[in-house]
């Protein structure tokens, strides 16, 4: 019973906050907003558990009650205030699960752990459509397999096939494309040459192409580090 007055309490002290919070400064879902909201929660969590709680027995009990609501409270609040250090860190999480996502640890710098594979991947978002790249420094272009290039609004004709490549396989072509958005986490490229693979292929590559646009870039252990 105490538990649910406690809910009950807390769910319309929180609602209240928030439509002041909407009344008074005129927004509701923005950063301000939220940061406004998580000082605020402290005060609301005091406040549902004094209208909720009736604290039984002695003085000292009433203080160990007290002193856990106080403990949790604290707990919350370390939580917010290191909201951002724990993002990072779920963040890092994330991309050792899936390396070709990413982590950054500053603006303006984005890190990538090595693949089981022993390569490294970068996702890339083009003209809104994510796209897995094998990271290939040894290659002068940005190569977009050919099975990618219709659902990245490229229609091809045999024709547009103008590019000579010679490699290690022999003498191959290529369709010159401009990809006019490149995204890379918060790096956003415009207009970046590229071409489509005349040949089937697996995996896009990153080349020198895009390598050559950025500030610098360096491979330290099994971390390769982009800056813009």
């Amino acid at each position: 019973m105490q538990k649910t007055r406690f809910i009950v309490v807390f769910t319309i002290a929180s609602a209240l906050a928030l439509f002041l919070n909407y009344q008074i400064h005129g927004d509701m879902f923005s950063n301000r907003a939220w940061d406004r909201m998580g000082y605020a929660m402290g005060s609301i969590l005091i406040l549902s558990w004094l209208l909720s709680t009736r604290l039984r027995g002695g003085n000292f009990q009433k203080l160990k009650q007290f002193a856990g609501w106080l403990f949790f409270l604290f707990f919350i609040i370390a939580l917010y205030s290191f909201r951002g250090e724990l993002s990072m860190v779920k963040n890092r999480v994330i991309a050792a699960i899936v390396p070709q996502v990413g982590f950054t640890t500053k603006p303006g710098t984005m890190s990538f752990y090595r693949s089981s594979n022993g390569h490294f991947h970068i996702e890339a978002l083009i003209n809104d459509k994510k796209v897995r790249f094998l990271v290939d420094t040894g290659a002068s272009d940005v190569v977009i397999a050919p099975h990618l290039a219709r659902s990245l609004g490229f229609n091809l004709r045999q024709e547009d096939f103008t590019k000579v490549y010679y490699t290690a396989n022999g003498m191959g072509r290529g369709a010159p494309v401009i990809l006019q958005q490149f995204e890379v986490g918060k790096l956003n490229m415009e207009n970046l040459p590229a071409s489509v693979n005349g040949a089937d292929m697996k995996t896009s590559l990153l080349g020198m192409r895009f390598f050559n646009r950025l500030k610098s870039y360096q491979v330290k252990g099994e971390v390769l580090t982009i800056n813009w």
